[in-house]
């Protein structure tokens, strides 16, 4: 993207699906992305229009504070869903991003919010009771959802002196088709304004959902277009914006994979099984690893942040960050910090048919990778079909950041390597 991290001053992460109920994921994403210390960080949840509310609350924490310029926004959700249910068709996982920032030459243009606050009784899910979302009620839960949305919209516009004429793109949340055209409707909207590509593709992403409609809809951009994007759960938030820079945001879109590329590297699962495993749906004994809180900490340089060590001697680059002494040159104390490539291609590899205790999704690719720019690394790959033909010798991965294990009662990450995704 060209954005240095150390530029950043917060990150603002919003989610209904929270790693822990207490420890801050905000501050976990910060490591991993390599932001500087001095930041505010701070997570959003228990509610799926999180996300605009943080999107909300940076605007604020940057009009505030003056030595703040800069807040990353995050949006994720991996809604679990009662096998055998609608919930199950309907939800999909997702995240989506937003920086909010000040300057002159920004593509998209923050000019107003509004927000209300409405007690509904669902859906809703139990800290401890419940392993899966609940709901009572659906036709009450609709039309307060209805009456919420148009109200937050035809507010935002009122404050702004703005008709549905005036309106170019409207990307509010929605988990029903028909529910979402009534909205439309009501709001008199011409045709093509309000977003609804999403759900029959993809899914209600839950709180990524009103950005990732914003998102897909910015594909196509027009100058000094007007946007209400709006977040919906047990209340609104409306916001509104408009398009600054045309050629910036078609830029954007020209640097990243965005929405479709992403859409267009998907996979589809062999079968309900490789779902119900990777979802962890069912109970049974697994395998347990160990893990060491303070190895983490003492270790976050490489493990979390993928640093390693370049030599001043030799100009060798070797990983992890924990040696004295290069490995080729033998030079003590003469090793330097670097910032490692995410790119890079296979050395070697092996094939492992038992991995966890378990032979599901196997053989599992373990590869020795050298790093573009230097450095070499042992990583598993992910997200690969057919290893036995489809791996080699020579071929170029990329590093991705997930979830191992969770091995002393604790939610383990370290980075892993998968086959490059396409960019368009």
């Amino acid at each position: 993207s060209g954005i240095n991290p150390k530029s950043i001053d917060g990150l603002f992460f919003a989610s209904t699906t929270q790693v822990y109920t207490e420890k801050a994921s905000a501050s976990f994403i910060a490591t991993v992305l390599d932001l500087r210390e001095d930041i505010v960080t701070a997570d959003f949840t228990d509610s799926l229009k999180a996300g605009t509310t943080a999107l909300a609350r940076a605007v604020d924490t940057i009009k505030a504070n003056k030595e703040i310029s800069r807040i990353l926004v995050i949006t994720s959700d991996m809604r679990e869903a009662e096998p055998a249910t609608t919930w199950e068709f309907g939800f999909a996982d997702g995240a989506a991003a937003f920086l909010i920032a000040e300057g002159d030459k920004l593509p998209l243009i923050i000019d107003d919010y509004f927000s209300l606050s409405t007690n509904v009784t669902g859906p809703w899910k139990r800290t401890k009771e419940d392993s899966f979302i609940r709901t009572f009620e659906t036709k009450m839960d609709n039309q307060i959802y209805t009456q919420s949305i148009i109200k937050v919209m035809s507010e935002i516009m009122k404050r702004n002196n703005l008709n549905p004429d005036d309106i170019d793109i409207a990307a509010y949340y929605y988990n029903n088709p028909r529910t979402h055209g009534r909205i439309s409707k009501a709001m008199k909207f011409n045709q093509g304004v309000a977003q609804n590509g999403l759900f029959f593709q993809l899914g209600d992403f839950g709180t990524s959902m009103s950005f990732l409609l914003l998102i897909s809809a910015l594909k196509d951009p027009s100058e000094n277009a007007k946007v209400v994007l709006v977040g919906f759960g047990d209340g609104a938030d409306g916001i509104l914006l408009h398009i600054q820079d045309k050629s910036a945001l078609i830029e954007l879109s020209q640097n990243h994979m965005g929405l479709a590329g992403h859409q267009q590297s998907m996979k589809l699962l062999e079968n309900y099984n490789v779902y119900i495993e990777n979802k962890k749906l069912l109970e049974k004994d697994r395998y347990i690893r160990k893990s060491s809180a303070v190895t983490l900490w003492r270790d976050t340089p490489s493990v979390y942040k993928m640093y390693g060590l370049k030599c001043k001697n030799c100009g060798t680059v070797q990983y992890p960050t924990t040696s004295r002494s290069c490995v080729i040159c033998r030079a003590d104390d003469q090793l330097d910090l670097i910032k490692l490539a995410l790119k890079g291609k296979i050395f070697t590899y092996t094939l492992d048919h038992l991995v966890g205790g378990t032979y599901m999704d196997t053989p599992v690719p373990r590869c020795v990778i050298d790093l573009d720019d230097g450095g070499r690394v042992l990583l598993n790959m992910t997200e690969i079909e057919n290893p036995e033909k489809n791996v080699s010798i020579g071929m170029e991965v990329e590093l991705t950041f997930r979830r191992l294990h969770e091995g002393g009662e604790f939610k383990n990450y370290y980075w892993k390597c998968r086959p490059v995704r396409g960019r368009l």
